[in-house]
């Protein structure tokens, strides 16, 4: 194992040596004041860090950093001991006060707060965590350490940083292989849809589909990451209940497409352009949509469209009898006369 300690009030020394370990831009609030401890502790593709910075820090991950290095191989597991430790992702942002722990990968642009603080961040092979979690797409989490298996991984990260002395690097790199295990299972059941509620799974996938129809393809992996569950498990609780993705998506594009067809506002947009709007081929809408309904788009929206007009010429005529201004019935006429 390879151990390192760095002292440093110099903010350019800092971001030299932040460098080292993945690129970013840095901002300091007071940089004359300003100074941090940091130790690391590295065996193959583990790697603990641990620091004590006094003064308040802002850290920027841009595309530019990403596309010179990727960082598309580790996942940092970040765990405050004082300070609130924030990542941002567009709008989106998380935040780890102590007691949690900030995961994320670093192959995407972001922006981080780091106050004067002590913290924890240990660097886990992406592999290792996806074969565990199974999810291809960056995960973005914030566990709750303060209790369970939580507090048993938060004490053993702790301890295992006081060793640093007495580990040999194949002691090391085994206690980094428990902790991932740890941290794994405290993953899986904070992205796993609870079990109580799978009934309540496919419809916020519904909704969500329902939402987002237009923007894109909308994979399933992206739901799931939308939805903060990994796509194995999204993948396994639709399957209890009975239904796929892929079957409850085409299911939610063709209802849009169906309720844009008799929408009379929309009764000049051609067939064509609704199919296309929900990422829809005309050939294969056509087709789904007569196998679901029973009858072509076509036929569909001009069978729809003359029953919506019939129904508001009824409305019309009763509105107007109601209030004396359209025509009267026969009867009505004759009494009026005599």
């Amino acid at each position: 194992m390879q151990f390192h300690s760095w002292t440093t009030d110099d903010t350019d020394a800092w971001r030299d040596l932040s460098d080292s370990i993945l690129p970013m831009d840095h901002r300091f609030r007071n940089p004359g004041s300003w100074h941090a401890d940091l130790t690391a502790q590295e065996s193959g593709g583990y790697r603990l860090l641990y620091w004590d910075q006094r003064g308040d820090r802002i850290a920027v991950r841009t595309p530019s950093h990403v596309r010179n290095v990727p960082g598309d191989e580790q996942y940092w597991i970040v765990m405050p001991r004082s300070g609130v430790y924030t990542v941002r992702h567009g709008r989106d942002e998380t935040q780890a006060p102590p007691g949690h722990a900030s995961v994320m990968g670093m192959d995407e642009s972001c922006w981080l707060s780091v106050p004067q603080s002590q913290a924890y961040a240990f660097q886990v092979p992406r592999s290792e965590l996806d074969n565990h979690i199974g999810s291809p797409a960056p995960l973005r989490l914030v566990l709750d350490l303060n209790t369970g298996l939580g507090r048993i991984l938060s004490s053993l990260i702790e301890s295992t940083h006081a060793e640093q002395d007495n580990l040999s690097a194949h002691e090391f790199h085994a206690v980094c292989d428990r902790m991932t295990e740890l941290f794994c299972m405290i993953a899986l059941r904070d992205t796993r849809p609870p079990e109580a509620h799978l009934t309540d799974v496919a419809q916020l996938v519904r909704e969500h589909v329902r939402n987002h129809l237009g923007t894109g393809k909308l994979p399933l992996t992206a739901v799931a990451r939308a939805l903060g569950w990994s796509p194995r498990h999204l993948r396994n609780a639709l399957h209890q209940t009975g239904t796929t993705y892929r079957d409850l998506r085409n299911e939610e594009t063709l209802r849009a497409a169906r309720d844009a067809l008799q929408d009379p506002a929309q009764s000049d947009i051609g067939i064509s352009d609704i199919a296309a709007r929900a990422g829809l081929t005309a050939t294969w809408f056509s087709s789904a949509f007569k196998s679901r309904y029973g009858e072509s788009p076509r036929e569909f929206r001009r069978r729809r469209l003359a029953e919506i007009a019939a129904q508001e010429g009824l409305s019309d005529l009763r509105e107007a009898r109601s209030t004396g201004s359209g025509p009267q019935p026969e009867h009505a006429r004759r009494g009026r006369a005599l």
